[in-house]
């Protein structure tokens, strides 16, 4: 069995314009701070100010270089 691998995000320092945006500003807690993405792989990926996991267990084939807004303390996150 693969261990998991855990990352953390790139932080932008302002919004991104002109790009897709993965947010959650209308779930309501707890189910906000889910993560996006719960799969079956070995990485996961956490907010690169926080550390609130976004993306759990995908695969690498799942990873793409969306944005992602941290439902916990709102910073920009993006795969590197």
């Amino acid at each position: 069995m693969n261990e998991q691998k855990t990352f953390k995000m790139k932080l932008y320092t302002s919004k991104p314009e002109g790009v897709t945006i993965f947010l959650k500003d209308n779930v309501p807690p707890p189910r906000n701070l889910e993560p996006f993405v719960t799969g079956e792989g070995m990485y996961v990926y956490q907010c690169g100010k926080c550390n609130q996991v976004l993306l759990r267990n995908v695969r690498q084939a799942q990873v793409t270089k969306a944005i992602y807004k941290c439902p916990k303390c709102g910073s920009y996150n993006q795969i590197e």
